[in-house]
């Protein structure tokens, strides 16, 4: 299984409040239609007690292999999902690590 997390932070223009329900209102959903998607996850930011300048949200994608992952980016929902991103991201400070997972408990 191929994992892919965007650490996503919000657009200087929008708080809290509106990242979020931006973020599952318009852009979750088209996610959610990305053809080979198998799982998918988003962490919204609830509190940061470090008070270390932490992302808004993380989301985690899951896909069969890498190839299928880069397939579905030449969707046209995966092409939805992407042009949507400026549209609530600060694509500056926004980056998308490849991982692998390895699950401990």
């Amino acid at each position: 299984m191929f994992k892919t997390m965007f650490f996503l932070y919000r657009r200087p223009d929008l708080d809290a409040e509106a990242f979020q329900s931006y973020s599952r209102g318009v852009h979750v959903p088209l996610v959610a239609e990305v053809p080979g998607l198998k799982h998918y996850v988003i962490n919204h930011l609830v509190a940061n007690p470090s008070g270390a300048n932490a992302c808004d949200a993380v989301a985690e994608l899951w896909f069969d292999s890498a190839e299928s992952f880069q397939h579905a980016l030449t969707t046209e929902e995966g092409a939805a999902a992407l042009n949507d991103q400026p549209n609530y991201l600060d694509m500056n400070r926004t980056h998308v690590p490849i991982v692998d997972e390895t699950t401990v408990v």
